[in-house]
């Protein structure tokens, strides 16, 4: 492909960095080449990892995510109706957008006819409550998920969720949510099921409940609705879920809780999950835990074929803090190329890159990596999927940025005065030089100072009056803004009517600019050591000093005859707009 040819680093560099001498481990890894690695933004950086075992090769995909970067987050990605399946990278381009840049993703967990098999909920609202299987042969066999808490830091641990309603002061649990009914369930049917219809067998009693409004699903709440009807067991009419309001489907054991139920009760609705999930960005159940405070741990039979089997693989993982959170892939079923790995193996691969937790996501054909190039603008499938094209999935999950575009090259989105250099960019107040760059630490004249703030003060140019500076010629370039921001009484020329155009503007000079086109209160009070009460502009530098706008340096000086920067302007001015 392409992008391999373009983006393989010319030089592979083996390293033995994974040298997990692991006795009686059926992985024992010798060496490890990077085959490709980058960072994608301040808060992700990807790897391309190949290694041997001597008898199998893998190659591993790596996406580490800093969420202690305050523009990065972990988000998950679900289709507008639950039973639709679309591409890992389809998905995740549907919520790229301006602010909201996908930079990476993998497949979720698993699905089946198209909806999530397991729970999903998002934003602290419960959008499938999946099941549990019994049996460790399977690979969910408990109920464990990987969300984003509400601190924003990343967990895998196992949740409680509650689903009730209530009659009469009785509480009855709910099986699960929008799926075929089995034998002895009770199934909340809402507006998020894939047809209007709960499309259950004859078999069982449906309760329609009617509601102010569509129910949310949130955790912690109870809604309270009207029985509007009743289809009793063999009645073969097609129950229609409401869209303001849910369906109640029962059979066996629960249809049998359901007699005494009448048109025209009241039914109460409760949905709830443990404390430690309240309140997330989102919850992803899947399965098995693979790593468990440092160490191989798995909830599945490791023996079991499913387990022992290797194949590709997906996992998410975090660190001990939740701040880090690793997508990994395996491809697998392509000899000579990567023959995949079991889930112990998995496991133990997760513990050597430094996982705390790990959750398995669902394999196979399934397993996908997309990632951002460099060079390019959105998302592109990395990994060599075992079907030989990305097959569709129910669910993804993302690592996102929302950082504003790097305008200027020499201000990172991380330099102390990007958000006021951004604030009077996007204002069209200041502007880079030709070069593209800002040059943040340059002096700023004072005749580019009255450029400025002639623009974010927005003041009149078109009718000015000469302020006779003998420096200052009517033909000038930057004329009609000196003369602008000298009628407006911000400067004052450096005797002898000089304005002094090409001389840099001092920290006392902005100040009181500063006090002066805000109209900030004045003060005698005394907040620096090297500006005394007789210095000219005291009174200005204390003014901005009591409003917050300066703070000076940290040996307590202010340092008024030093030059300002063009980083410090942006801060000085910013900091004032904000207080307006």
């Amino acid at each position: 492909m392409k992008w391999q040819k373009r983006y393989k680093v010319s030089i592979q560099v083996f390293i033995l960095v994974i040298l997990i001498v692991l006795a009686g481990s059926p992985l024992t890894v010798n060496a490890a080449t990077i085959n490709e690695q980058f960072k994608v933004s301040q808060g992700v950086n990807y790897k391309d990892i190949r290694f041997s075992d001597g008898e199998t090769n893998k190659a591993v995909r790596v996406m580490e995510i800093n969420m202690n970067d305050p523009y990065t987050s972990v988000e998950v990605g679900i289709p507008s109706v639950l039973n639709q399946v679309h591409t890992t990278t389809s998905l995740a381009l549907d919520y790229h957008q301006e602010g909201h840049a996908v930079l990476g993703a993998i497949n979720g967990s698993f699905f089946h006819l198209g909806t999530a098999m397991n729970l999903v909920s998002k934003n602290n609202r419960l959008v499938h409550a999946g099941e549990v299987f019994a049996g460790e042969s399977n690979y969910v066999n408990e109920p464990i998920a990987f969300g984003i808490n509400a601190n924003g830091k990343g967990v895998i641990d196992y949740y409680q969720l509650e689903m009730k309603y209530i009659h009469n002061n009785k509480s009855y649990d709910i099986t699960s949510t929008n799926k075929t009914r089995s034998p002895n369930n009770t199934i909340l049917y809402t507006s998020h099921f894939s047809s209007q219809y709960t499309e259950t067998n004859k078999w069982g009693t449906e309760i329609v409940v009617k509601l102010p409004s569509a129910p949310s699903l949130e955790y912690g709440s109870v809604v309270t609705g009207t029985v509007e009807s009743i289809r009793n067991p063999g009645d073969t009419t097609e129950t229609v879920i409401p869209k303001k309001g849910f369906v109640l489907s029962a059979h066996g054991t629960g249809s049998d809780k359901m007699k005494g139920i009448e048109i025209g009760d009241s039914i109460k609705l409760s949905i709830d999950i443990d404390e430690q999930w309240k309140n997330s960005s989102f919850m992803l159940a899947s399965g098995p835990m693979l790593v468990e405070d440092g160490k191989v741990s798995l909830t599945m039979d490791p023996n079991s074929d499913s387990a022992r089997t290797r194949a590709p693989r997906t996992a998410v993982a975090i660190d001990r803090t939740g701040e880090k959170v690793f997508f990994v892939t395996v491809d697998g079923r392509q000899e000579g190329y990567s023959n995949g790995i079991n889930l112990t193996e998995f496991a133990e691969y997760l513990v050597s890159m430094g996982a705390y937790r790990a959750l398995n996501m669902d394999g196979g054909g399934s397993t996908t990596m997309a990632v951002r190039y460099p060079g390019t603008e959105k998302i592109m499938l990395a990994n060599l999927p075992s079907d030989g094209y990305e097959r569709s999935v129910s669910t993804i999950l993302m690592a996102v940025s929302t950082a504003p575009e790097q305008v200027f090259p020499d201000v990172s989105l991380v330099h102390w005065a990007f958000p006021a250099i951004m604030y009077l960019y996007n204002n069209g107040t200041i502007s880079g030089h030709e070069d593209g760059h800002f040059r943040p630490d340059e002096s700023i004249s004072r005749q580019h100072a009255a450029l400025m703030l002639t623009r974010e003060l927005n003041l009149d140019t078109s009718n000015v009056t000469n302020p006779m500076f003998v420096d200052v010629k009517p033909t000038d370039k930057f004329y009609k803004e000196i003369a602008a921001v000298e009628n407006e009484g911000l400067f004052q020329g450096r005797g002898d009517k000089v304005f002094a155009k090409n001389a840099n503007l001092t920290r006392a000079e902005i100040a009181v600019i500063i006090q002066i086109a805000y109209g900030i209160p004045k003060t005698n009070d005394s907040y620096f050591s090297d500006v005394k009460s007789s210095h000219w502009a005291s009174s200005f530098i204390n003014a901005i000093a009591q409003s917050g706008i300066s703070m000076g340096y940290p040996d307590g000086e202010y340092k008024p005859s030093e030059n300002v920067t063009r980083a410090e302007f942006s801060i000085f001015i910013n900091k004032a707009e904000s207080q307006q």
